[in-house]
C-alpha cells in the first residue's frame, strides 16, 4: 500500500472528493478561517502519486476498481489543475503536466465528446482553469508553445458558450448525466457565469 498522505474518500482513497475538500478548504480561507500549509501539502502529495506516466490522475490509488487499470481520466484531472491554482500554485509542475494531457483529451467545441464523458464536472472545473489562465497564462507556462496551441478563456468561450445554448432545454434545463437536470444545469451556469467573477474562488 502506498503512503497516502492526506486524502479524502468514503470507503476509500478518492481523488474527486481530495479536490472537493481542498475547494472547500480554499473557500474557508477566503472567508478568513485559518487554514494549516500542511494539509493543502500533503493533498497536493496526494494527487501527486495520484499522476500516471500518461500525465493525468487517476481516480483512486488504493481501490482498483476504481483506477480502470491505472488510466488516467482527463475529468478529474481537469478538476485537479483547477484545485492546484486555487491553492495559489499557478506555475506547479504538476498543473503544467496535468494540463498538457487534458488539452488532448477535451475538445472546445463540443459537450459529451470528451473521453469517458462526465461534460458537467469537466467543464464546470476545465472552465475555471481557463478563465484563471485568462489570455496570458498559458503562454506564461510555456513561452516556447504555438499560438494556436495555447488555451485561452476567449478561445474556450468561443468553443463551449454556443454548444451550451444550442444544447439547453426549453424549460432553462440541460440534460446530462444520471445525476439529473439539476446537477447539470447547475455546473453549466456555474461556467457561463465566470466573466462576472462573484465569487472570490472564482476571480483571477
Amino acid at each position: 500500500m502506498k503512503d497516502l498522505h492526506q486524502q479524502w474518500g468514503y470507503e476509500f482513497d478518492e481523488g474527486s472528493t481530495t479536490i472537493t475538500q481542498v475547494q472547500a478548504l480554499r473557500a474557508a480561507r477566503n472567508a478568513g478561517i485559518s487554514v494549516p500549509k500542511e494539509v493543502i501539502d500533503r493533498a497536493q502529495e496526494y494527487l501527486r502519486q495520484c499522476t500516471t506516466e500518461e500525465g493525468g490522475l487517476i481516480y483512486s490509488l488504493s481501490n482498483p476498481n476504481m483506477t480502470m487499470g491505472s488510466r488516467s481520466r482527463p475529468t478529474i484531472t481537469a478538476a485537479g489543475i483547477a484545485t492546484m491554482f486555487n491553492t495559489g500554485e499557478y506555475e506547479s509542475p504538476l498543473a503544467k503536466q496535468w494540463l498538457k494531457f487534458v488539452q488532448r483529451q477535451i475538445p472546445l467545441n463540443q459537450i459529451g465528446k470528451e473521453a469517458m464523458g462526465h461534460s458537467e464536472y469537466t467543464h464546470l472545473y476545465y472552465s475555471q482553469v481557463a478563465y484563471t489562465l485568462g489570455e496570458d497564462g498559458y503562454a506564461k507556462l510555456f513561452p516556447d508553445s504555438r499560438p494556436q496551441h495555447r488555451l485561452t478563456w476567449s478561445k474556450y468561450r468561443q468553443g463551449i458558450f454556443p454548444v451550451l445554448a444550442s444544447s439547453q432545454n426549453q424549460d432553462g434545463s440541460w440534460t446530462g448525466c444520471g445525476i439529473g437536470p439539476v446537477y447539470t444545469t447547475a455546473c453549466y451556469l456555474t461556467v457561463l457565469q465566470l466573466d462576472k467573477g462573484t465569487l472570490p474562488i472564482y476571480q483571477r
